[in-house]
């Protein structure tokens, strides 16, 4: 299953991997956002899509943006290999890559001489933090998770994130936000929209 968002410097294309056929069950409307259901062999998986809050929470806007968030259930004993992805293919030879971490945050920038994108997600610590919390991460896999060691990786035009096997009931939360905008040196206003938590975006959105 695979969602597309086109930008000027390319295509953000985002979605999962498993090893069955996944079938939609479900679509939900949210007040900022709607979502696919996709029940697969072990697991329920809830890819919500929504646009970024405008403007930013410092007054700022972007061009646009658009973002998913995967909620994933385990509903019964049967192993199953998921991989979530957002990776970014870009249009021409002259696009330069960077990485732009942040506090809890995971972030690569692409750019031209006209264009600025970021793509983000929750670093290692931050999914730690949640896990110790048990929320949308259980928290026996506090200790997998941390600053240097998170189950996503980064990539230069993205992120993979190898879901960790989960017991019968277990939930776990990843989300992927992009925005982009004219390139203006003076302003981070792109990477600033990709830096989220949770319990915003779940009330941006209308999240229970």
């Amino acid at each position: 299953m695979e969602y597309e968002f086109q930008t000027p410097l390319g295509i953000i294309r985002c979605g999962f991997y498993n090893d069955s056929i996944e079938n939609s069950t479900e679509k939900t409307t949210y007040k900022n956002g709607c979502s696919e259901s996709f029940m697969t062999v072990g697991h329920k998986i809830e890819i919500v899509s929504f646009k970024i809050r405008q403007p930013l929470y410092n007054g700022e806007t972007v061009v646009d943006t658009n973002a998913w968030i995967f909620r994933i259930e385990k509903n019964n004993d049967i192993k199953e290999d998921i991989e979530t992805y957002c990776l970014f293919e870009k249009n021409s030879d002259n696009i330069e890559f960077d990485i732009a971490a942040g506090e809890h945050l995971d972030s690569i920038q692409a750019e031209n001489k006209d264009w600025t994108l970021h793509i983000g997600t929750e670093d290692g610590e931050m999914l730690k933090s949640r896990a110790a919390n048990n929320d949308w991460l259980p928290k026996r896999l506090e200790n997998k998770v941390e600053t240097y060691q998170s189950i996503t990786d980064t990539r230069q035009n993205g992120f993979t994130t190898k879901i960790p096997s989960l017991n019968n009931g277990e939930k776990i939360h990843i989300q992927y936000l992009t925005a982009y905008d004219k390139k203006d040196n003076n302003k981070v206003n792109t990477w600033l929209a990709v830096d989220e938590s949770i319990r915003n975006l779940e009330n941006w959105i209308g999240l229970t």
